[in-house]
């Protein structure tokens, strides 16, 4: 089952959602279903459940005759595909009275109301990523005017959607994690959300883990080359008899470094009795030494 299918479920189990919120999730599934008009009314699913709830609330907001159709087809890839007619010219004109001409504004103007409008605009036609591979939540518009309708609730809402166009169709869609989280809150999808909290907290261990690693792994490479410049430096003092001349600190930090060479400066510290800064301070020094000695051989 993928990460849609389960929040499309869990929003058509929600009793909650559907005893207070029927009429406006009704007129979401409809004005984003297939078709919504007085010549057709249609809504066009991958899911079993989200059918059987459109016809449900259909005959239970709408007195009308049984010309409810709901028809099984079988698309491309065998998925199964629901569609849901009202066939009688008369009773679609009731539906369409009813939610279309009607001031709609009080149907969705309660936080409520405007949660199962965009619930069911969701059921119709929304899709969402699997929050494991990726953050985005869309919704396909039936038409322009709906999809700038759309953008400006998300607004109310305090969410940032944006609007693209797929296939001469327009597109809302968000992209941002905890708006997403919000929007599933919103149509009561609790379990989903928790589960995409759960994926993030999650994604948020593992990039910091591989953050701590990388940076680890970065200050392992820089330590190793370090000592590799200070194994040559002191090497090269060494086979050219300048290393006995040295101070007796130079020298003990010299030896530090032969004996230790893939140890740590704080390692080295230890060894030494004496603070990082201070063998870090000394092997630059010897460093400085080897480099003034190699340009005076150049003169």
């Amino acid at each position: 089952m993928t990460f849609a299918h389960q929040v499309k479920n869990e929003v058509c189990h929600n009793k909650a959602l559907l005893s207070h919120g029927g009429r406006p999730l009704l007129y979401g599934m409809l004005l984003f279903g297939r078709r919504f008009d007085e010549t057709m009314i249609q809504v066009s699913t991958e899911h079993k459940a989200v059918a059987r709830l459109c016809a449900r609330l259909i005959f239970a907001q709408i007195p009308m005759a049984a010309s409810v159709t709901t028809r099984e087809y079988s698309g491309n890839f065998e998925k199964k595909t629901y569609i849901v007619t009202v066939d009688d010219e008369n009773d679609r004109r009731r539906v369409f009275d009813f939610f279309g001409k009607e001031n709609t504004k009080p149907l969705i103007s309660k936080p409520s109301d405007v949660h199962a409008f965009l619930a069911g605009a969701m059921l119709s036609a929304g899709n969402l990523s699997d929050p494991k591979k990726d953050y985005h939540f869309e919704i396909i518009c039936p038409s322009d005017e709906a999809a700038q309708q759309l953008m400006m609730i998300f607004e109310q809402q305090g969410i940032h959607a944006r609007s693209m166009v797929r296939r001469d169709a327009p597109v809302v869609y968000v992209k941002d994690s905890e708006s997403i989280e919000q929007i599933l809150t919103m149509f009561g999808a609790h379990k989903a959300a928790m589960e995409m909290m759960n994926v993030k907290i999650y994604k948020d261990m593992r990039n910091q883990v591989n953050r701590v690693t990388n940076c680890e792994t970065s200050n392992i490479m820089k330590s190793a080359g370090a000592a590799a410049v200070q194994l040559k430096d002191i090497h090269y003092l060494q086979e050219h008899g300048y290393l006995e001349g040295l101070p007796v600190v130079l020298k003990e930090a010299a030896q530090i470094r032969l004996t230790h060479p893939e140890a740590t400066l704080r390692e080295l510290a230890e060894l030494g009795g004496v603070s990082r800064s201070g063998i870090n301070h000394r092997l630059k020094k010897i460093s400085d030494i080897a480099r003034q000695m190699r340009a005076n051989e150049l003169e």
